[in-house]
């Protein structure tokens, strides 16, 4: 970085953090420009810390930053916004770490992602302002897209074959949906019936608003939530660690809001 100046100016939404000895703490920074990267803010978990308040985590912020050797370090820290309703909502909480979390996931250290970027504002304020929960499945299938991960789901993504109207298997490793004459070399995924195939289909393309409004049974949300939720696994070769999280709350709200 030779030539770029010491002290610069990012907004970024705080994706995480870890402390760092007795007072400091490390956050991961999601920004337009250069993407996510770790820097650290000295003494912020003392009672006196002015940034205290302006870098948790899901906090959208104005921030200024000194380069260091290692870590750059959090010199100011001003809330852009802080989505108070996310955070005052269990659910919407967890669904807003769950995308953070993919973010991190998806992304590559210091690379400009101003589309991503603008996908996680999006859904952050949409949860903010009362959107259904279900707008996490456009994320999710957003995200897919800007990161190189784009599902096939209108011809066989084996064949290329045209797909009947009839229960089809969606397959993370093969990257869409398989006809029923490749499911043998898919490789494995999950069967969807053709409405769960059309609603995956309509967020491909629709705007948010238009995903939200939306009508689905709980069984056809839970359909579409658990087949992009093996695509993901299967991306990423891992469970994210916040999908527990986000069945857990479900759960219990569930419980206690019997339909």
């Amino acid at each position: 970085m030779a030539g770029a100046p010491r002290v610069y100016k990012v907004e970024g939404v705080i994706l995480r953090r870890r402390n760092l000895g007795e007072a400091d703490t490390i956050f991961t920074i999601f920004t337009a420009e250069q993407g996510k990267f770790d820097a650290v803010a000295r003494g912020v978990r003392k009672a006196r810390s002015r940034m205290r308040g302006h870098l948790e985590p899901l906090t959208r912020s104005r921030l200024m930053l000194a380069r260091g050797r290692t870590l750059d370090v959090f010199t100011q820290a001003e809330t852009i916004a802080a989505y108070r309703n996310v955070r005052d909502d269990l659910e919407r909480q967890a669904a807003a770490f769950y995308c953070a979390e993919l973010v991190d996931r998806f992304t590559a250290e210091r690379q400009e992602q101003r589309d991503v970027f603008g996908l996680l504002v999006l859904i952050l304020e949409a949860l903010d302002l009362g959107a259904p929960l279900q707008v996490v499945r456009l994320f999710e299938l957003r995200l897919l897209t800007l990161t190189g991960f784009e599902l096939q789901v209108d011809s066989c993504v084996i064949c290329g074959g045209r797909l009947p109207e009839t229960e089809t298997l969606l397959s993370g490793t093969t990257g869409g949906a398989v006809c029923a004459n490749c499911r043998a070399t898919a490789g494995g995924g999950r069967l969807l019936s053709v409405r769960a195939l059309k609603v995956i289909r309509f967020a491909q393309s629709a705007s948010l608003d238009a995903f939200a409004g939306l009508r689905m049974s709980d069984d056809l949300a839970g359909e579409v939530r658990l087949a992009l939720a093996d695509v993901i696994r299967a991306v990423l070769d891992r469970e994210p660690s916040t999908t527990k999280f986000v069945s857990d709350v479900a759960r219990v709200s569930r419980a206690l809001h019997p339909a």
